[in-house]
């Protein structure tokens, strides 16, 4: 009996501890946290560069909105992307704060596994669209296009693009002509396959 009393009592201190240890780590205990109590773990759903929030769906179907900043880091097989390089699908660990509004905010995105890795890349038709170049961000892996329609669309250049992309990436330049092959996102984002 007293062996039972003892082993309650040391059940019972370390559940004290483990819920004392997630509280005040902005994440409530539903398992959509990684290896670490301040990461969010699932598959990226959208990113949303005008509110600058990421849509992450953990593995629990719970969705999480996560805000991020032009110093938010993109880790993916030790090297460092832009969050616009993030794609739908990819399974990714956020390391989050919370505010006192309960609003999560990230400042690093380790990308376990890419959606072409895991084969969740969306349909294989892939979209054509033509314009003017606008902007070139070469750190972030983006440029701005001035479509047929005048509409500004964000093109950005996927973290496995072929040599032959990255290399015509880099010589583009402000008001360029180009032709390119890849995947609409939304109404004014284009992930970049190729250069026609």
């Amino acid at each position: 009996m007293r062996a039972i009393m003892r082993l309650t009592m040391v059940l019972a201190l370390a559940f004290f501890s483990l819920t004392g240890c997630l509280e005040g780590t902005g994440i409530d205990g539903l398992g959509d946290y990684g290896s670490q109590a301040n990461e969010i773990v699932g598959e990226v759903m959208d990113v949303d560069s005008r509110s600058r929030q990421i849509e992450i769906r953990a593995d629990s179907g719970r969705t999480s909105m996560i805000r991020y900043d032009n110093n938010t880091q993109v880790l993916y097989r030790q090297r460092t992307y832009p969050v616009a390089n993030l794609d739908h699908g990819d399974y990714v660990a956020a390391r989050v704060q919370q505010d006192r509004d309960g609003r999560y905010s990230t400042n690093t995105i380790s990308v376990r596994e890419s959606a072409q890795d895991r084969g969740t890349v969306g349909g294989s038709r892939l979209d054509r669209t033509e314009g003017r170049v606008e902007y070139v961000d070469s750190g972030r892996g983006t440029f701005e296009l001035r479509d047929s329609r005048n509409r500004l669309v964000l093109v950005a250049v996927d973290f496995n693009a072929p040599k032959a992309v990255t290399d015509r990436f880099k010589r583009l330049r402000n008001g360029d002509q180009v032709r390119i092959e890849g995947r609409s996102v939304s109404v004014d984002r284009f992930e970049l396959a190729s250069f026609l």
